[in-house]
């Protein structure tokens, strides 16, 4: 699932892992992440924008770890410093800097789902 209020933020990621043959969602705000994790679709694993209208990824992640603190969120970010980066640090299980490559992103999603 990625969760990013710009589109080609979640078109890019899609492009990167289209050769995995991963299925992947986009929410385009945290309450329509909410929305999917509620609806029992399956996520194995989520990549979170930081800055979003209306509630921001931390606060989206904190209400996922209520239902299910067992999904990797990963924070998707510019953001390496003060209380925003403190708060990814606290809510999220990792960062993966923007901008973002094909490396960096296939490397991070497999070291929280090996092999894919």
């Amino acid at each position: 699932l990625v969760v990013d209020d710009i589109k080609l933020n979640y078109v890019l990621v899609r492009a990167i892992l289209k050769k995995t043959g991963a299925d992947i969602l986009w929410a385009e705000n945290g309450y329509k992440a909410i929305d999917l994790v509620d609806s029992g679709q399956q996520i194995d694993l989520i990549l979170m924008d930081y800055n979003m209208p209306g509630i921001n990824g931390s606060e989206t992640a904190r209400i996922i770890r209520k239902k299910n603190n067992t999904l990797p969120i990963i924070s998707q970010t510019a953001q390496k410093a003060g209380e925003q980066f403190l708060n990814i640090v606290r809510d999220y299980d990792d960062i993966i800097f923007k901008p973002i490559t094909h490396e960096k992103l296939i490397t991070k999603i497999n070291e929280h789902m090996p092999g894919l």
